[in-house]
């Protein structure tokens, strides 16, 4: 079966995620903005047949199965329940909302109107990281001990990341990405610990965050809006660890390495476009097997990861 998307908003990742539907081949039937020439740009420039200059026109329209929200943090749970409660399956950009409760609206409005939801989280996806958990899943690395993952970047240009009432600072939108990849590789920490700085405007400039695991495991997680750095994750094992080029959500390369520091094998992708196509073609996936969670991330996973952060933004001061 062929399915046909809707774009609810013509972002910049929305742009990226639109270039890479190209070449995956998926269908994207309309692109909806408040701005209509934005819409209409946008459109034109990725060959889309319709622009709509409202969202509800876009949740409407008969001929669209699935709902990509890519507007700003502070509205994806308005946009999320708006297509959901229209009857569209939707794919919400990260972070999938800005609080666990939030996060819970979404899912129970999906489960209740037996769409699929899922986070955007495109990096799970990738087939870096999915061979990654392939590694992981073999424990070839024996007993994992600590995992460590940074996302700084020199963002103080980006206005929206400055204004606290848009869902802005460094953890919701680069800091979700080392959080997520912990849940992913070490499950639900039994602890948070975090603490950080805030900008005047009153939204977290930086953050530290260490994650503690029943067994025994540890994360140390960064990130920074005002500085960039290496972007670099490691996984480290009682038998090896891997490390990531960065940055490591990206489809990188890594490699096994000993604890003698020998390099024992090493993984290098396939690049095709940035690698946004990916979560969408797992939707479909999942879509055609009748599937309204996907199992690699579902939505309850989703909404513990939101808990977490929610701890960091308390103790951080960032509320």
């Amino acid at each position: 079966m062929t399915y046909n998307w809707g774009f609810l908003g013509a972002s910049g990742i929305a742009n990226a995620m639109a270039k890479d539907f190209a070449l995956a081949g998926l269908s994207i039937g309309a692109v909806a903005s408040r701005d209509l020439a934005r819409a209409q740009t946008f459109a034109n420039k990725h060959g889309i047949a319709t622009a709509y200059g409202d969202y509800q026109q876009l949740v409407n329209d008969p001929t669209i199965d699935i709902i990509y929200v890519s507007t700003v943090n502070h509205v994806h749970l308005e946009h999320a329940l708006l297509a959901i409660k229209a009857g569209k399956h939707v794919l919400v950009e990260k972070p999938f909302a800005l609080s666990a409760d939030q996060a819970n609206q979404i899912r129970t409005e999906a489960m209740f109107h037996n769409v699929m939801a899922m986070e955007a989280m495109w990096t799970r996806f990738l087939p870096s990281h999915l061979e990654l958990q392939k590694v992981i899943e073999s424990k070839e690395l024996g007993e994992i001990k600590l995992l460590t993952a940074s996302h700084n970047q020199l963002l103080t240009h980006v206005e929206r990341l400055q204004d606290p009432d848009l869902g802005g600072g460094a953890m919701l939108d680069l800091g979700i990405y080392p959080l997520s990849f912990a849940y992913r590789i070490l499950g639900s920490p039994t602890a948070v610990h975090a603490n950080g700085k805030l900008t005047e405007r009153g939204v977290d400039e930086w953050a530290a965050v260490s994650l503690e695991y029943a067994s025994g495991a540890g994360a140390l997680l960064t990130t920074c809006m005002s500085a960039a750095g290496s972007t670099t994750a490691e996984i480290i094992g009682t038998k090896a660890r891997v490390e990531l080029d960065g940055p490591f959500y990206n489809n990188v390369a890594w490699r096994i390495i000993d604890p003698d520091n020998t390099v024992m094998r090493e993984y290098t992708p396939e690049q095709r476009g940035r690698g946004m196509q990916h979560q969408a073609l797992h939707f479909e996936d999942c879509l055609s097997k009748g599937m309204t969670e996907s199992p690699i991330l579902p939505l309850g996973e989703s909404v513990e990861i939101m808990k977490s952060m929610d701890v960091v933004q308390k103790q951080i001061g960032n509320v």
